[in-house]
């Protein structure tokens, strides 16, 4: 992927993580590299954006010694596509939706589960699944999972900045994640 770092021997850092995970040829499971691409030029000194289209395990490398990493992945649950599931899983078992596996050989369910064996996990981890809507092979996501890809953009990017103070507001409010 143009601009994204995707070498984990570059070694840990505390800057936060995100990493999207998926296959660029298996329509609506690139969702998450999608958003790695629109992530990285706006993360700047905040965070760093990754992409991993291996089984998961490299994921282990990647998010060691972090403080903060935000995982996106295309999901299968049954939802309406489009639908943005978040979870932050560091002392929580991962649901079932994210235990289903679509050309990852290991889900990020499992990756956590091992990670979480091993003692690896980063401090804090969120992760969002986006319903998908095809993974069959070819380019190009389904209209509902782009539709989505904004509102999921500017929610990992909060994750990582924290909420971005709006005239008059003095950030009580929520920020609308699912």
């Amino acid at each position: 992927m143009r601009g994204v770092t995707d070498d984990p021997a570059r070694g840990a850092s505390v800057r936060p993580l995100v990493v999207g995970l998926g296959h660029p040829a298996r329509h609506d499971d690139a969702l998450g590299l999608e958003i790695v691409e629109r992530v990285h030029p706006r993360l700047g000194e905040s965070g760093e954006a990754r992409s991993c289209v291996s089984d998961g395990t490299e994921l282990l490398d990647l998010w060691e010694g972090r403080e903060l990493v935000v995982v996106v992945d295309a999901v299968r649950s049954g939802a309406a596509p489009g639908t943005v599931h978040r979870l932050e899983v560091t002392d929580l078992p991962v649901p079932p939706v994210f235990r289903i596996t679509s050309t990852h050989n290991l889900s990020i369910a499992d990756v956590v589960a091992l990670a979480r064996s091993l003692d690896r996990l980063p401090a804090r981890l969120v992760i969002y699944g986006v319903e998908g809507e095809r993974f069959d092979p070819g380019v190009g996501l389904s209209d509902r999972v782009a539709a989505a890809m904004a509102t999921v953009v500017d929610q990992v990017l909060t994750e990582v900045r924290g909420p971005a103070p709006r005239d008059g507001d003095r950030g009580s409010g929520e920020n609308g994640h699912a």
